[in-house]
């Protein structure tokens, strides 16, 4: 896919100027596999995801007549071209090369916020290590997926406590979260905190680390925290849901074993086997290997810990600093992961990858 930097030393991508929008749509679009990440809209004002007549983001579209071939939205997209060892080399200091499911990590731990006002998914883990950066300078912002009234997803940028709090929970609807980057440069945040899935870690991956002749604020992403992700689902599956349990009377929706777990307002678990729902998947799904976040700095899934607890994979020098920081102020808690709990999360992660190979 284009020609290579001959440049070790930077991620070895399609040369800029050759391949524009019209090639993304080609090789990525037309064929069903964005992600809808939400980089290249991100990253060039030109692209835009509109919702369409039923409010269900749509996919991305050039906003212009002419397509300008700048290769920032080629280049940067987690499905055209992803070199992962040379990645894991420059990100993580250590190439994976494959061997391990759960990728290049420093250690892990079982985590949970030690935060009484903090009521996350499970156990409040992301809500709480952001909480440290904000207070610690780490971040001036941390870009967080919340929820509309309708259950639906949106970003916001936290620059407070209070407003980093809204973000906690589980969204298990596609949402082009990157975007959320964008908004926290234009509202004059330096030092950017992400969480969001595999994809969209890839996404600013790419962002950070090729070689590029355009200004993007690629400095300012300072912190990334990626979640577990075997799959993620179209809008339509909240219409689905709303027949099973009235969307205003949702409390809270968490994926355990085979099911889609519902909880209503009285406290009540409507359980929904996934074979169900499994028309809803997005098709950007079907080519990503990646189960547990693996560029990320910090991973965090539910999978492999007690119930309340989160599990947490340190891979970079910054996430280390950031879970340390977290443990010694205060704002969280740690225990060892059994060798059971790990098991469990490279079985997933392999039939991750055996579906993406199957599918591919």
């Amino acid at each position: 896919m284009g020609t290579e930097t001959a440049n070790r030393e930077s991620v070895r991508l399609p040369t800029f100027l050759e391949l524009g929008f019209s090639d993304l749509k080609r090789e990525v679009v037309d064929k069903g596999i964005c992600s809808l990440c939400g980089t290249c809209v991100a990253f060039c004002d030109k692209i835009v995801i509109e919702a369409g007549e039923s409010e269900t983001a749509e996919l991305p579209e050039f906003a212009e007549g002419y397509d300008t071939v700048c290769g920032l939205c080629y280049t940067f997209c987690p499905r055209t071209l992803l070199p992962l060892a040379e990645l894991e080399r420059r990100v993580l200091g250590k190439e994976n090369a494959g061997e391990d499911v759960l990728g290049v990590y420093r250690s892990s731990y079982a985590l949970r916020s030690k935060r009484a006002d903090i009521s996350g998914q499970d156990g409040g883990a992301v809500t709480s290590l952001f909480a440290y950066a904000l207070e610690a300078g780490i971040i001036d912002g941390a870009v967080i997926t919340v929820s509309d009234e309708d259950w639906k997803p949106k970003t916001k940028v936290a620059t407070s406590y209070e407003t980093l709090k809204e973000g906690a929970g589980t969204k298990y609807t596609l949402y082009p979260s990157v975007v959320g980057v964008k908004d926290a440069m234009e509202n004059g945040c330096n030092a950017i905190g992400f969480v969001g899935l595999p994809c969209q870690i890839q996404g600013l991956r790419k962002v950070q680390t090729v070689e590029q002749p355009y200004a993007v604020g690629r400095e300012k992403i300072k912190l990334l925290i990626g979640l577990f992700c075997m799959e993620n689902f179209k809008e339509e599956l909240l219409a689905f849901v709303n027949k099973k349990v009235p969307l205003e009377q949702m409390q809270k929706v968490d994926i355990k074993g085979k099911e889609l777990q519902v909880y209503d307002k009285d406290g009540k678990v409507h359980a929904i086997p996934l074979d169900d729902i499994k028309e809803y998947i997005g098709e950007g799904c079907s080519v990503c290997g990646d189960y547990t976040a693996e560029l990320a700095d910090i991973s965090v899934g539910s999978v492999g810990s007690d119930v309340g607890w989160s599990t947490v994979f340190v891979r970079t020098e910054q996430g280390e600093a950031v879970v340390k920081g977290a443990i010694e102020n205060g704002y969280v808690e740690v225990a060892e992961i059994a060798d059971k709990g790990l098991g469990l999360i490279r079985r997933l992660g392999t039939r991750k990858r055996k579906n993406t190979q199957t599918n591919g």
